[in-house]
């Protein structure tokens, strides 16, 4: 097996001292080879600069030649299937935008989360010809679909060589096999949930339609995320709460990860050989705070690479990432 070892960019910090600079360079003392670009970093730096997305992108990309860091995916690309506005406008303004800024940096994949905004339409046959339309990448939260079995279902009727999946370990779990409303941090029949959307997994997903795949965990909420609790939003599902409050890094239990990974890290890393990119993701509130700078995620995005290799126990896991020691 070798996955190459990435980070979204956003998972190194949101201070507005963390910048898109600094995030590259930890990438780059960290030995992290690939970035998930996300939107709003590119943004920041934009405004910081006073240029355009795609003068912003070109300069991005230089800097990431210089580091020998690929950005291989750029996103999240919100809001563009079965929304309220129609689809000429999508295409033709926003959708253009992100295109040129995708050539910037060659071939680079746009991630095109499932829609969340309340309203827009379910309709099946809106949203293969809106994807069809822009033949991106989809997955992530959605209102009309959020497992990655819905997901497949729509890349296959999309049914284009540049349309796959992005499949993410906590957008799984989260679903099916933890809740951040119980005690337990478990949702009933939460492992039998898991073991058979796993078997489906391996029975359905041809390994050739995932282009990447994320990496998180769950920090186990003590107290569950119910009233009176900071994440708890009245109008929001509890789990796209936790997702933006206590996702950490795989295996860190230290940080109250608490999700069982193993047998889907195998059937997905190792059983389809999988030999793209690996993205490291968080979305934490420490974030935020100026003190856990770009360096900080950047090392714990490495050392939990480091307790995948030894969780799963397979040795040609690939040590060029530049990390080493214990975890």
């Amino acid at each position: 097996m070798v996955p190459k070892l990435g980070i979204c960019t956003i998972s190194m910090g949101c201070h507005a001292s963390h910048t898109l600079e600094r995030k590259i360079e930890a990438a780059k003392d960290a030995g992290i080879k690939g970035l998930e670009l996300n939107m709003i970093d590119l943004g920041n730096y934009a405004e910081r600069h006073s240029k355009t997305l795609t003068e912003s992108a070109r300069d991005v990309a230089n800097l990431c030649r210089l580091a020998d860091i690929e950005v291989f995916a750029i996103g999240p690309f919100e809001h563009f299937g079965h929304p309220t506005t129609p689809l000429s406008e999508r295409l033709d303004g926003r959708a253009k935008e992100w295109m040129a800024v995708c050539l910037e940096f060659g071939r680079t994949v746009i991630q095109t989360p499932s829609t969340f905004t309340k309203g827009a339409d379910g309709d099946e046959a809106i949203i293969i010809g809106d994807f069809q339309a822009l033949a991106g990448l989809a997955l992530a939260w959605g209102l009309h679909v959020a497992y990655w079995e819905e997901s497949l279902r729509v890349v296959n009727l999309v049914n284009r060589p540049n349309f796959g999946l992005c499949i993410d370990t906590y957008h799984v779990l989260a679903r099916v096999w933890a809740d951040p409303r119980t005690p337990s941090g478990i949702r009933p029949g939460g492992a039998s949930a898991l073991r058979d959307t796993i078997d489906r997994f391996r029975k359905t997903c041809p390994k050739e339609k995932i282009i990447y795949v994320q990496l998180s965990d769950g920090e186990k909420m003590a107290p569950p995320i119910l009233p009176g609790h900071p994440a708890y939003k009245e109008d929001d599902d509890a789990t796209f709460s936790w997702c933006l409050y206590g996702r950490v890094f795989p295996l860190e239990a230290e940080e109250g990860a608490y999700f069982p990974l193993k047998e889907i890290l195998q059937a997905w890393l190792l059983e389809t050989e999988f030999r793209g990119w690996a993205s490291m993701e968080t979305f934490h509130r420490d974030m935020y705070k100026e003190s856990f700078g770009p360096a900080v995620w950047a090392e714990r995005g490495v050392k939990s690479w480091s307790r995948i290799h030894k969780l799963l126990q397979d040795q040609t896991i690939p040590s060029n990432h530049g990390f080493c020691g214990e975890a």
